[in-house]
């Protein structure tokens, strides 16, 4: 019983985890779709201030869209951290987790 409480517990982590990657991911794309705009804008920019400013601008906020996107990493199978008794709780299907068991 424990034992299928901890795998359901730890699919229900890696599941979580993959919706909140592609959520990530999806921000991300979004982003870079904006940033591939504003990049096309800056190259019509003259030279000057506000070309500067927007460049480094464009500069942030690539660095910032990478540091989002999940696929820039390696990809792995996560490492599910250990459960506390409260975590446990909704996968018992109404057992208590610990010495005093239904």
């Amino acid at each position: 019983m424990v034992r299928q409480v901890r795998d359901d517990y730890a699919e229900a982590f890696r599941i979580s985890l993959l919706e909140q990657q592609e959520k990530a991911w999806r921000q991300a794309t979004r982003l870079s779709a904006y940033l591939t705009a504003a990049s096309e804008r800056i190259e019509s920019m003259p030279t000057g201030a506000d070309r500067t400013e927007a460049e480094a601008w464009l500069s942030w906020a690539t660095n910032h869209i990478r540091s989002l996107d999940p696929l820039t990493r390696p990809l792995r199978v996560p490492e599910v951290p250990e459960p506390r008794p409260s975590d446990l709780e909704p996968f018992l299907h109404g057992w208590r987790y610990g010495p005093y068991q239904r």
